[in-house]
């Protein structure tokens, strides 16, 4: 009887599901198409690199400081032609004592070499000067070109250490403190002053060079912005009202505007741009250098002179007008009048000043003040 009642209960449940009477088993159901377990990420090994000879090794643990790395890995090929134990120690010598990024930055490079059945495997690590600056802000050359344009930005942006570590460069300690004076004396806003400079030279094998060059602007850095917000805010054109003109009269524009509006100073301190433009008073190099930003300004070539005039130091300027050159002396026109020193041949100016010919080009156009005023 009781086996009756079970099969009978059964089966009425089997015709209700068969029915779609689902509500006596009603639960829900999620639905997993393609599930795939997370898996957790490895940590990449440090990467190795092979070396199957000494130049190789050497150049794998070069690339190392090129980089800034403080440790790195290798692995001698099972074929290594050389001795990995006598190799690694020589590579590591000839590095601290040949190449000149190492003698500037590079304290010790140490190794430890492990033997791995039939190879060898080096664990290196690089010990860095403190004092140094970081190999990664350290700028790296092929060849010493595009100097100018580094020094120039550093400058600009009131960096006081540039390092340039060049392949191949001649450049003496002489020759790249002159470099910074030269871009100064050519861009003479990119900086308040002429900043003092300091190179630091280390010498590497063949023409490999590295260059420390320390700029002390002379003041501090708040200054040195504020100071050079106003410069940037000069307006050449505007001040001399040289509008619609050819180069000629653009010169002559900025000419009586710097005569009319600077004084003529004895203070040596008073020699920049910044002097002449803002304050109102320079020597005569702070007035040259005004008169090379002002044509600058309006697209006009010029270049500061340093020679002499009456057998004392004087700065002056010569600027190209249509393809010719002739001399400019605004210092000379605030202390005797406009007219005694603007666009003046090579012979004109013999007779009291003395400058380096070779260094400046021959002046001999035709143009006159008196032409233009």
């Amino acid at each position: 009887m009781l086996r009756r009642f079970a099969a009978a209960v059964l089966l009425t449940a089997l015709l209700l599901l068969l029915c779609g009477c689902g509500s006596l088993f009603e639960k829900e159901v999620v639905d997993i198409n393609n599930y795939e377990p997370p898996v957790q990420e490895k940590v990449p090994e440090a990467e190795k690199v092979t070396v199957r000879n000494f130049t190789a090794l050497k150049r794998a643990i070069t690339d190392m400081v090129y980089s800034g790395a403080e440790s790195g890995r290798l692995v001698f090929d099972a074929n290594y032609d050389g001795d990995a134990v006598k190799d690694i120690e020589e590579a590591c010598r000839q590095l601290r004592t040949q190449n000149a990024l190492c003698a500037y930055c590079v304290l010790d490079i140490s190794c430890e070499l492990s033997k791995i059945v039939t190879y060898y495997e080096a664990s290196v690590s690089i010990d860095y000067a403190d004092s140094a600056l970081p190999v990664p802000e350290i700028i790296q050359l092929p060849y010493a070109i595009g100097v100018e344009d580094i020094l120039k930005e550093a400058m600009e942006n009131n960096h006081t250490r540039v390092v340039l570590f060049i392949n191949a460069s001649t450049y003496s300690r002489d020759k790249m403190a002159q470099m910074v004076t030269d871009v100064y004396r050519s861009n003479p806003v990119c900086s308040v002053r002429e900043p003092k400079t300091d190179v630091y030279l280390y010498s590497g094998a063949a023409m490999q060079r590295l260059y420390e060059i320390n700029l002390d602007y002379g003041m501090p850095e708040d200054e040195l912005i504020r100071c050079k917000s106003q410069l940037k805010n000069l307006d050449v054109r505007s001040n001399t009202g040289a509008y619609n003109m050819d180069q000629a009269h653009e010169a002559l524009a900025a000419y009586t505007y710097l005569s009319e509006n600077c004084a003529l100073s004895g203070d040596s301190n008073e020699n920049s741009a910044y002097s002449a433009l803002i304050r109102g008073s320079a020597d005569s190099e702070g007035v040259a250098l005004a008169y090379v930003e002002m044509c600058h300004q309006l697209g006009i070539e010029c270049r500061i002179v340093y020679g002499q005039l009456h057998w004392q130091d004087h700065c002056w300027n010569i600027v190209e007008i249509d393809g010719a050159y002739y001399h400019v002396d605004v210092s000379a026109a605030i202390s005797g009048g406009q007219g005694q020193c603007f666009l003046l041949r090579d012979e004109e100016m013999w007779n009291s000043y003395r400058w380096d010919t070779a260094s400046y080009p021959a002046c001999g156009g035709e143009l006159t003040y008196w032409d233009l005023a």
